[in-house]
């Protein structure tokens, strides 16, 4: 068993697919953007079990491994508590609809049979099947324009390379999909049709008037890109495609108990998987749901879940619709941008999960109770870890997570220009404990396209400038950030303290406590918001500056030691803000940076050893026992062995 080892380098984390086979394996579209799901070898389990297959299977048999079935939507209902249904390897074209309830003694369970991979495609299956006949050149079209050969009545508007599953774009207009026009420019801006257009690289779009599909597979010729650019087949007849269908691939309601292992879910272009109450009990929610071994392609939403209770999400792998040629202006502007997890309800676990390549990535606004750990969220050209405005009670531990190439690390949405209001019957020690992690924005996103030739490509890595804030204001949850190591590229723009961890602390309970924070260029800010009586409190931080630390001969809290706000700050931490906080090489066992691998363990002479501030014992951290005497500063202990992120690989 294996997962993602934390100790990569940030070019290792952003191409880990193609080490292990892009040297072996031709691709004719683009090299894979991340690992291909590859069979489970979990062993059969115990107790009755039936069997589907695709291609062997017919509906009328009786569901041996003998005789077994052929769809799951016959299969799926007749399952009794205790049960497990085994897919037999290949795909099945089908949106899959699940209502039944197993026990807590004898859970469901739909997983692929040992050595093979079943595949859950809502697609439409003849452009993966028979391209060659499934497509014709448009009369007049664009270079490279083809559309099907008969329409769809839905569907055709997402879809994929199905050699190596890297996204194409979903197209909200045929101008865009036709133009020659690669550049930004003002007619295109806020989702506005213009007749230039412009090009987001091969993709697709159903006609709605005709039902046709349009697909342009068009090579994407932007100065700069280099190896970001398409430069595959054109030709949608020689090329197989997963194009999406329906709108979910999955949709469980009111399900109870269930367990699905090792499959892979793709081909819808909403919600690839939907968890919700029954559509005709309402008061029954879905609950003790556990999805492990997942490998999931999303089209708006990979997993959206409502009034789900008791989720267990483990060794999955979320991907989104992002593109290597795709940026957020892309996504936000000219497609559908969405999240890869949405979620609602109460007590929900993703454990030895990675997050990738899509425009925002998981949005926790409406759970209560919520367990984020050895995660590993990577490519996200907005918004990453979305806590959602505070609340009266429950609490979300996010920790011993590597996040890497988020353009807004944590964010929260607020309705624009609505003044924040108290919670009231506050529940104590509510709120969102976030520890023990690796932040690591060194490397930016492609935020926004050139309005004109850029050959270096400068465009591609646009830095992360802050690693908290907001939109539209709303009233923050209480934060308790403690224990973790963060890493930017450069300075917050306006100098707030934390990389803005000290900013929007009205109302609300706030601590940053033993973290450190590195900026590779410029000086570390140390701007404060809060005022004296506000519920903040930071002390035990270390800072360093990468570039500027031997051109600092100064004491950079000297200033604020000597002002009022410190005496103030005395009225709510006794110590005074920052009271043991430091500048210094934090002396990492490797910085790392390019291709160098990063290992942000501590040195046994770093100034973060024994550095820290002795924290509640009522704030979780499972490696606090692991830190003998002062508290080490940052998200490693000194001596620990590193952990992983990520599927672990059965």
């Amino acid at each position: 068993m294996r997962s993602l080892p934390w100790l990569l380098s940030l070019v290792a984390l952003a191409n880990v697919c193609v080490s292990a086979f892009a040297a072996d394996v031709a691709f004719r579209s683009h090299p894979p953007m991340r690992p291909l799901p590859v069979p489970s070898q979990r062993p059969l389990g115990k107790g009755p079990s039936f069997f589907v297959d695709p291609i062997k299977g017919v509906d009328r048999n009786p569901g041996s491994q003998a005789l077994p079935w052929k769809t799951l939507t016959l299969a799926i209902p007749q399952l009794k508590p205790g049960d497990t249904l085994y897919l037999r390897g290949g795909a099945y074209y089908e949106s899959v609809f699940i209502d039944i309830a197993g026990t807590a003694e004898k859970p469901i369970t739909i997983r692929s049979f040992p050595g093979e991979l079943a595949i859950v495609d809502a697609g439409l299956r003849e452009f993966l099947e028979d391209p060659a006949h499934a497509w014709e050149p448009v009369p007049q079209g664009a270079d490279g324009e083809y559309r099907s050969v008969k329409a769809y009545a839905f569907g055709g508007h997402f879809g994929h390379f199905a050699d190596s599953m890297v996204p194409l774009h979903r197209y909200l207009n045929l101008e865009d999909l036709r133009s020659a026009n690669e550049f930004w420019h003002a007619g295109v801006a806020k989702r506005g049709d213009d007749p230039k257009g412009i090009y987001c690289g091969p993709g697709v779009r159903r006609d709605l008037e005709t039902g046709r599909i349009h697909v342009r597979l068009a090579h994407t010729k932007l100065p700069g890109l280099g190896e970001n650019a398409y430069q595959g087949v054109t030709d949608p007849r020689k090329l197989p495609l997963v194009i999406a269908g329906h709108e979910r691939a999955i949709e469980i309601r009111g399900g109870e108990h269930l367990r699905l292992q090792d499959l892979v879910i793709r081909g819808a272009w909403r919600f690839t998987i939907e968890i919700a109450e029954d559509v005709e009990d309402t008061t029954r929610d879905a609950h003790d749901i556990q999805l492990d071994g997942l490998t999931i392609y999303g089209g708006d939403y990979n997993l959206v879940t409502r009034r789900t209770n008791n989720l267990h999400v483990t060794n999955c792998s979320f991907r989104g619709h992002g593109a290597p040629w795709h940026s957020r202006a892309h996504h936000k502007y000219r497609a559908h941008a969405g999240y890869l997890v949405q979620a609602g309800g109460k007590d929900h676990e993703f454990a030895n999960c990675t997050f990738t390549d899509h425009h925002d990535a998981v949005q926790f606004w409406a759970v209560e109770n919520l367990k984020f750990h050895h995660n590993h969220l990577d490519n996200f050209n907005d918004d990453g870890f979305e806590a959602g405005p505070k609340r009266a009670s429950g609490r979300m531990l996010v920790y011993q997570n590597v996040m890497t190439r988020c353009l807004s690390p944590f964010t929260l949405h607020g309705p624009p220009g609505v003044k924040p209001q108290a919670v009231e019957s506050e529940q104590p020690g509510s709120g969102v404990y976030i520890f023990r992690n690796v932040i690591d924005m060194r490397q930016g996103t492609y935020r926004a396209i050139p309005t004109e030739p850029d050959p270096t490509g400068a465009y591609l890595n646009s830095p992360t400038e802050g690693i908290a804030h907001d939109h539209g204001s709303p009233l923050w949850p209480n934060y308790y950030v403690y224990h973790n190591t963060f890493l930017v590229s450069e300075s917050e723009r306006r100098g707030h303290y934390g990389f803005r961890w000290s900013t929007a602390t009205r109302m609300t309970t706030r601590r940053v406590f033993n973290n450190i924070f590195v900026q590779v260029e410029g000086v570390p800010g140390f701007r404060v918001f809060p005022l004296a009586d506000d519920d903040f409190q930071a002390d035990g931080n270390l800072h360093w500056a990468v570039k500027e630390s031997t051109q600092l001969k100064i004491d950079l809290f000297e200033k604020f030691r000597k002002s009022p706000l410190l005496t103030a700050s005395q009225k709510v931490y006794a110590p005074g803000w920052f009271a043991h906080d430091r500048f210094a090489d934090p002396q990492f066992l490797s910085i790392g940076g390019g291709k160098t691998p990063s290992d942000l363990r501590l040195h046994k002479d770093s100034a973060a050893v024994n550095a820290g501030v002795k924290l509640p014992d009522t704030w979780p951290d499972d490696l606090r026992e692991k830190d003998e005497a002062q508290p080490d500063v940052g998200a490693f202990p000194l001596g620990i062995e590193p952990w992983n992120v990520g599927p672990v690989v059965k």
